[in-house]
């Protein structure tokens, strides 16, 4: 299960690599924000891919993720605390699957 706060946060090349991720997503969700990030932690879903965050939109995020045994990066693979486009996932395997189709062109 994929979740992301906004269709509208992705656009031109962005929407067609989170798309690609969608595509092989059983399910896509909208609307949760932090949320989200909290229920990958808790093992409710798998992936949560977003773009255009501020530092403060993710860095408490970080150590929940993380702390669930989680990855939290950039699209590609740099820290996420400074926040933009960000990919986390609760599996290291599924995180190397959504940056491998994020990062396709």
């Amino acid at each position: 299960m994929l979740m992301s706060t906004s269709p509208t946060m992705f656009t031109g090349e962005e929407r067609e690599a989170f798309d690609r991720v969608s595509d092989e997503a059983r399910l896509t969700r909208w609307g949760g924000d932090c949320y989200a990030y909290c229920m990958l932690a808790a093992g409710h879903l798998d992936l949560v891919v977003e773009a255009d965050l501020k530092p403060f939109d993710i860095v408490a995020l970080i150590p929940i993720v993380e702390g669930a045994g989680g990855v939290v990066t950039t699209w590609d693979g740099g820290p996420a605390a400074n926040g933009g486009r960000i990919v986390a996932a609760g599996d290291p395997r599924i995180h190397e699957a959504a940056l491998e189709r994020l990062s396709r062109g």
